[in-house]
């Protein structure tokens, strides 16, 4: 699987129209995807498993099967990772997981393990 990804990130994508793309990192629905874009017509190209990536979260947000209730467990409080979430990532118990506060309404998660 790695050196599949390896080589898409290495790979030269060029556009139906014909003219040459460099690539980007944008947005796609809200989510961060990599892409190639046409320096000629500016068609963006989504990476394939980025746009397999994000086509599964923004079903997921569609459906609101990402919204959780944070709940209290002891002292703590605590919200679950959805199911569809944790299989796409491939979660497991005992992933570690770094939190960090971008803002009051902003909260990111980097999967460690």
């Amino acid at each position: 699987m790695v050196k599949e990804i390896d080589k898409l990130d290495k790979m030269k994508v060029g556009c139906p129209c014909g003219g040459e793309t460099e690539k980007i990192k944008t947005k796609w629905k809200g989510i961060p995807v990599r892409a190639w874009k046409c320096l000629k017509c500016g068609e963006e190209i989504l990476h394939p498993l980025d746009a397999e990536r994000a086509m599964v979260i923004a079903k997921a947000i569609e459906n609101k099967e990402l919204s959780v209730k944070i709940r209290k467990v002891g002292k703590s409080l605590t919200m679950t990772i959805p199911s569809k979430l944790a299989k796409f990532a491939e979660l497991h118990e005992g992933t570690i997981a770094n939190w960090s506060i971008n803002s009051k309404k902003e909260l990111v998660v980097e999967i460690v393990d």
